[in-house]
């Protein structure tokens, strides 16, 4: 049983919301001390847990659900979440911090958007908006939802395009709770990086030398490079499975559609081309499409997200039909199998002209 001054929120609450102030409340005091949470063998499955939150918000771009079905799972999911910020505020990356924030505040939303309506306005009420429920409508006074979409670019989110009553924004839920993740993502970056100390950096040495060297492998795989035209017959098998299944209006799996999208825009791509292919879903919605493709390619967000690599998709289940190629042992990433496959093509291209040549 959670303790009485943490009253209406249960301990998987506070685990799924770490943001809340019973969240820090409970932490505090009822938590392991500093020094145990670093060191005690008892917590090291929080510690674990801190390291792939922020392993999985770079390869994955969000920190996965995790099913909590105990006490001991639960208080291990929350306490590793300051494990995470110790982590990330150490390292003293900005790119990590937007990766890591944007990366927490998708679970969050992904557990908001589980929960029923009453649920969804106490949590709107801890993160300071002024919002109820009208019919089928959640409605937010304006002030609040100008704030909260200043980082939302498209012209879908412009004030002058929604539903205003007396000055209260009628939303359908999905975009309401949108509007909630976004303020969970200033509300998490506003308090990064945290102070840190020497002990910090001893005691994750080995974790934090583990995150940047897969910050640095990200960047050094995914410098910008001039694909020049797109030709999808030099596509990796995987991304051929998915683009396949795409244009036949199978439903992709949330990793599929995310290494898909991020993949087709990194060798090129337009979002309007990529809407295009995604209209063949069954589920298609083109609000929720277009939101979708514009936070991975960086317009809403920020930040572009990057494909995943071939461990990631292998771990994900949407590595598909690897052929020779993807066996090399140097072979790592879809676009470097890709830019290998162009390199080829091109120095075939220009043999072939030489002896057309004479």
């Amino acid at each position: 049983m959670v303790p009485p001054p943490y009253g209406d929120w249960s301990l998987k609450d506070m685990a799924k919301y770490p943001f809340l102030e019973e969240s820090k409340k409970y932490i505090k005091e009822e938590g392991p001390s500093f020094e145990e949470l670093l060191d005690d063998r008892i917590w090291g499955e929080a510690r674990r847990r801190g390291k792939k939150r922020v392993l999985q918000t770079l390869n994955e771009g969000r920190v996965l659900i995790r099913d909590m079905k105990g006490e001991i799972e639960q208080e291990e999911e929350l306490f590793s979440y300051p494990i995470a910020r110790m982590l990330i505020s150490s390292i003293e990356d900005d790119y990590l911090l937007r990766r890591y924030s944007l990366g927490e505040a998708e679970r969050i939303s992904d557990e908001i958007s589980r929960e029923d309506e009453e649920k969804i306005l106490t949590l709107a009420s801890r993160l300071g908006f002024d919002a109820d429920k009208k019919a089928s409508y959640y409605i937010l006074h304006f002030t609040d939802y100008l704030e909260s979409t200043q980082r939302l670019k498209a012209p879908a989110w412009k004030l002058v395009n929604q539903d205003i009553r007396s000055g209260w924004v009628y939303l359908q839920e999905k975009r309401f709770i949108r509007i909630m993740k976004e303020k969970i993502f200033s509300v998490i970056s506003d308090g990064l990086p945290a102070p840190t100390s020497d002990i910090i950096l001893e005691n994750f040495s080995v974790e934090l030398r583990e995150i940047k060297e897969v910050l640095e492998n990200i960047r050094k795989d995914m410098q910008d490079v001039d694909m020049g035209e797109v030709e999808t017959d030099l596509f990796p098998p995987c991304i051929k499975k998915l683009l396949a299944g795409q244009k036949k209006g199978e439903n992709l799996s949330h990793e599929g559609r995310f290494a898909l999208t991020a993949f087709l825009k990194k060798v090129g791509l337009s979002e309007d081309e990529i809407v295009e292919i995604f209209k063949e879903a069954p589920d298609f919605d083109i609000d929720l499409a277009s939101y979708q493709i514009q936070h991975i390619i960086g317009e809403i967000s920020g930040t572009e997200y990057n494909p995943p690599g071939c461990s990631t998709m292998k771990t994900n289940g949407i590595c598909f039909n690897p052929d020779s190629l993807c066996d090399q042992n140097w072979m790592t990433h879809p676009l470097t199998y890709y830019t290998v496959k162009k390199k080829n093509s091109e120095e075939d291209k220009q043999e072939n002209e030489k002896e057309e040549n004479g």
